[in-house]
């Protein structure tokens, strides 16, 4: 019987060991969880309010543009979260050029999409 008690008391350590490194592990996977939400959360706020900045920065170009009688116009897409530039006719307001082209711009949204496709975040 003596036997018995020394071999199974190992065990038992092992078996205590065990399930504390299981639960430590978890919390630290849960800790883990915790900080990336927050990270990713931050991160949401933070490009809102970048995005609104442009915005403003975007129209205030425009209003000076505006008042020396330019016909260059500032603009900012959502979709490739980058700025462009209209130069436009000044009697008709029709674009001359615009800096990115219009195809570079689709070309620029496109790779987004199918790079956010391939690695996506929330997976």
């Amino acid at each position: 019987m003596e036997i018995f008690k020394v071999a199974s008391q190992p065990m038992a350590n092992v078996a205590t060991s065990s399930h504390a490194q299981s639960s430590t592990q978890t919390r630290e996977v849960e800790r883990t969880q915790i900080q990336q939400d927050t990270t990713r959360n931050l991160t949401e706020q933070n490009n809102e309010t970048l995005n609104e900045k442009i915005k403003e920065a975007t129209e205030k170009l425009n209003r000076q543009m505006e008042d020396l009688g330019t016909s260059i116009r500032f603009g900012y897409n959502d979709k490739i979260e980058a700025m462009f530039v209209n130069v436009l006719e000044m009697k008709t307001g029709e674009v001359i050029r615009k800096i990115p082209t219009e195809q570079a711009m689709k070309l620029s949204e496109y790779f987004r999409e199918a790079v956010g496709m391939l690695f996506d975040k929330e997976s």
